[in-house]
């Protein structure tokens, strides 16, 4: 029998989509909502993979949950508030994140339901502003990767590669961003 904490729901968005995800380690039996924010989404231009990829990122957490977990397609906020309200709840917890979105949609609950956020652990200790992602890694990989090669840079015939130790780890896409991610 699925025993659930009452009063809480837990609020997964595209920065928290990993099973280690800090507000779902202190709430592992608490019902969770993933939502493709669709009024977010229509702002920004966000690839079909990176949306596939975020989908598969979901569904691994809720195989691994035995938890209520769901996947909605809408606005944020009313998701959010809908979901809350079905299971009951009076708080909402969720992971932190540098998202003016997420400030948005948790300040318009908060006088509704009691607010929990965790933090997040940090990849690395920059602060910088990051316009690209190749400038970002040049700064950081040294600390995230322990000095160990994981991003070459360099092309292959197929696409970008990446290397994680021995034996090597090689994971084609046209896009070196979704390289990158793949190796994650």
């Amino acid at each position: 029998m699925i025993t659930v904490e009452s009063k809480t729901v837990v609020w997964l968005h595209g920065d928290s989509l990993r099973i280690t995800d800090p507000a779902l380690e202190e709430h592992p039996v608490t019902p969770a909502l993933f939502v493709f924010d669709k009024p977010f989404l229509e702002t920004v231009q966000v690839a079909f993979p990176r949306l596939a990829f975020m989908y598969q990122g979901a569904r691994d957490i809720a195989a691994s949950r035995t938890a209520p977990t769901e996947i909605r397609v809408g606005d944020a906020l009313e998701q959010m508030r809908s979901f809350a309200r079905e299971h009951g709840a009076t708080q909402i917890a969720s992971t932190q994140t540098v998202s003016r979105r997420f400030d948005a949609v948790l300040d318009a609950l908060e006088g509704e339901f009691e607010i929990v956020t965790y933090e997040d652990e940090k990849l690395t200790a920059y602060t910088g502003r990051v316009k690209k992602f190749f400038g970002f890694w040049k700064a950081v990989e040294a600390e995230v990767t322990q000095g160990e090669t994981l991003f070459s840079g360099g092309r292959s015939s197929r696409g970008y590669s990446a290397k994680v130790g021995k034996p090597a780890l090689t994971v084609y896409s046209p896009n070196p961003m979704l390289a990158a991610l793949g190796t994650c």
